[in-house]
């Protein structure tokens, strides 16, 4: 039982392995890692936002400036502040560059400052406006408090600076604000009383506007007090007590008890110098408060830093502990699973492929094989119960597989020798056919019905080419050779006189060439069967055409159709299977032919393709080897290779071609024709035997093929004499078993 304990199961031992790193890898890198990650994006985040804030309070304080300039020089002191314009307006144009360069290098969240800063593209008109003096004072002075308000209350996220608001930020923010608010609206103090001292009093709305922005100053400092820090407080005191405070106090008292439109008796001078130095030292306490800001966020992001880098060590342990575990992992399963991997490609690649082949190739004898079964899977060391499993299961698949394949092996083997077996017996019984035909023909008279003896030749004659395919199919050879060296010709006819409908074929130019003897049946099978397949495929009124010529050392034989052609594609499979790439078990049995031309090319060593005919149709090429072709040492002049042996006369009936015209036979259902009845009178006499003479050189035992050829020829005679003139028409033996036909060449 502690055997087994301590072996387990692959999903344990993973389980205990990897449970401990993978929790503590979750925990620690989802919730501290993102965590720290995020507050140190935020303070990163805070802190160029706290930049830009600053940055924007700097071009507000300028623009203030400008715009009380521009009030003062609309309303009749052009002389007096026209110097200091010129030098309001090139700082605004500093501060403007820095703060557009700033916000170029800052993060989406200040989309709003660089909205706020964009309405700032039409200042050079308004700046025109008020050189030439067609400006209003008021619109220019709202155009100055619209652009400096945006500016002020731009949102730039430092309300939630971090994923946790840190309270003093928040503050200082605050505070920064309302400081802000309180100078814009003293600055707002300064541009409207100004106006008003140059035009000598106020009017209703001004005066309006000014009592708002005096009470604003005072919302806005009281703000500043409730959120300001005991020394940011200090400091603003110090400036809102000094003479100069002191002194804009004074105007204001007087400027507040104008609402009657009494004459203002201040100067304008001294209004400009006082609120301007409170108004900057102001400034300066804004700065101050904003560099606390930026030290407060510079604090931020180095705590997230620290937190960050302290994490990275955790990290990097949790991953060194996870890779040890890994390792573990890998020696008690991935090496056992890796030796069984190598086995079953040991098995799919090697050993099961060569057991298989051993059991279809079968014993020498030609029996079924009783090959060994292939060696079981094994794995060394203690595997755990399921790579033993998996190693059982790989087992039972190669056994099964090999079961299987030693099955259809001897079921391979028993059809193949049914098969050739059945080849060969309807071989013998069409040989014993043609030999009973021929006898029938030898005693025939009649000329319709030795017509009809001749088709039966000829439908046996294709029987035997089918029986011959099959055992060509099965990996057998046919009985049926030839002795001695033939022209190409000859051969080409032979292959002729094998197909259905041979009237079609023409044989054009064939130049002179001889094939072996040995190899004479298997190329005549060959070509009957691509003749065959270019009759099938071509109208039935085109004729189907034969060229051959020498080809350097070889000999080609083009059969050319002219029917529908082929698509690329299956001009391209037809030519697979005519290499002898495919067996015909996996074929449709309309492409047989197919089959057996690729294995008759492939043990001839004939190269067979087929093209497309340069006008229509399928050109099918047929290179015959050096090694098929032949020379005979002494062809006698008007002799061709392989001719019989001379022969004795023989009894055979005439046809002569001075007898009058005979009628049309009347053919019977199946197309043979009816023998017509015989006239006594008109008879034809069969002369009187005379005997065989011996031929020179003693009696001539003549094959049956022989007797086939004579009788061949002397079917040709009766039918030339029936339908034909005698003279001016030349012939061409048919070859094996085949009519003398009209040549075309």
């Amino acid at each position: 039982m502690a055997h087994d304990v301590r072996r387990g199961t692959i999903r344990a031992r993973l389980t205990g392995i990897l449970a401990v790193p993978l929790v503590g890898v979750l925990v620690l890198l989802g919730d501290l890692a993102v965590k720290e990650v995020r507050e140190y994006q935020a303070a990163n985040a805070v802190t160029g936002a706290a930049e830009v804030g600053q940055a924007a309070a700097g071009l507000v304080h300028e623009l203030q400036r400008e715009r009380g300039l521009s009030t003062g020089v609309l309303g009749g002191a052009g002389a007096d502040f026209r110097t200091d314009l010129d030098a309001a307006r090139t700082q605004v144009d500093r501060q403007r560059a820095e703060f557009t360069q700033l916000l170029g290098d800052s993060a989406e969240e200040v989309a709003s400052a660089q909205t706020a800063l964009g309405q700032l593209d039409d200042l050079v008109a308004i700046r025109a406006q008020v050189d030439t003096g067609r400006a209003d004072p008021a619109a220019v002075f709202q155009y100055f408090g619209d652009r400096i308000t945006a500016l002020n209350h731009t949102d730039i996220g430092l309300d939630e600076p971090v994923p946790d608001p840190d309270p003093t930020l928040r503050r200082t923010l605050a505070a920064f604000q309302a400081l802000s608010d309180a100078k814009e609206a003293m600055a707002i103090e300064r541009g409207l009383l100004l106006g008003a001292v140059s035009g000598g009093r106020f009017d209703q709305d001004t005066f309006s506007q000014y009592v708002a922005a005096h009470a604003a100053k005072h919302v806005a400092m009281t703000d500043f007090s409730r959120y300001a820090t005991a020394s940011q407080r200090a400091e603003v005191e110090s400036v809102l007590k000094s003479p100069e405070a002191a002194e804009v106090n004074r105007y204001e008292q007087v400027a507040l008890v104008a609402a009657d439109g009494r004459r203002l008796d201040l100067s304008r001078q001294m209004w400009w110098s006082w609120t301007s130095t409170v108004i900057d030292e102001l400034r300066t306490a804004q700065q101050t408060i904003g560099r606390s800001v930026h030290h407060h966020t510079d604090e931020l992001r180095e705590e997230a830093t620290w937190d960050l880098l302290g994490l990275i060590p955790l990290m990097i342990l949790s991953i060194i502990g996870a890779g040890a575990l890994v390792f573990v992992a890998t020696r008690s399963v991935a090496r056992p699973l890796a030796v069984l991997a190598a086995e079953a490609d040991d098995i799919a690649f090697r050993r099961l492929p060569a057991a298989v082949a051993q059991a279809q190739q079968g014993a020498p004898d030609g029996s079924p094989s009783t090959a060994a079964r292939p060696a079981a899977v094994s794995i060394a060391g203690r595997p755990t119960r399921e790579i033993t499993s998996v190693a059982e299961a790989i087992n039972h698949v190669q056994y099964t597989a090999f079961t299987l394949a030693s099955e259809q092996a001897r079921l391979r083997q028993n059809t193949v020798d049914s098969l050739a077996n059945l080849g060969r017996r309807t071989q013998n019984l069409l040989r014993r056919q043609l030999t009973f035909i021929s006898q029938l023909e030898r005693e025939e008279g009649d000329p319709a019905a030795l017509a009809n003896l001749f088709e039966l030749d000829h439908l046996a004659t294709r029987l035997r080419r089918n029986a011959e395919s099959l055992l060509v199919l099965v990996g057998e050879t046919t009985p049926r050779r030839w002795s001695t060296p033939l022209p190409v010709a000859d051969v080409i006819r032979a292959a002729i006189s094998e197909v259905e409908d041979y009237r079609r074929v023409s044989l054009r130019r064939v130049d002179d060439g001889f094939i072996g003897g040995g190899y004479v049946t298997d190329i005549a099978h060959l070509l009957a069967e691509l003749i065959e397949n270019a009759l099938t495929f071509s109208p039935p009124d085109l004729e189907v055409e034969i060229h051959g010529r020498p080809l350097g050392q070889d000999y080609l034989i083009a059969i050319v159709d002219h029917g529908i052609g082929m698509s690329p594609e299956n001009l391209a499979r037809a030519n697979a299977r005519l290499r002898g790439e495919e067996r015909f078990t996996v074929a449709p049995t309309r492409f047989l032919g197919h089959y057996v031309v690729g294995d008759l090319s492939r043990a001839l060593s004939v190269e067979v393709q087929l093209v497309q005919s340069p006008v229509t149709g399928i050109t099918a090429r047929v290179v015959l080897p050096r090694a098929v072709l032949t020379t005979p040492a002494a062809v006698v002049e008007g002799e061709t290779a392989g001719e019989l042996p001379p022969l004795a006369p023989v009894e055979v009936p005439m046809a002569l071609t001075d007898q009058p015209e005979r009628p049309e036979p009347i053919r019977t259902r199946n197309g043979l024709a009816k023998r017509p009845p015989r006239a006594r009178s008109g008879a034809p006499s069969r002369p009187p035997s005379t005997g065989r003479p011996p031929s020179v050189g003693g009696p001539v035992d003549h094959k049956p093929a022989e007797v086939r050829a004579m009788l061949t020829s002397l079917r040709d005679g009766v039918q030339r004499g029936q339908s034909f003139p005698t003279t001016g028409t030349t012939w061409y033996p048919g070859g094996e078993d085949h009519e003398w036909r009209k040549g075309d060449v």
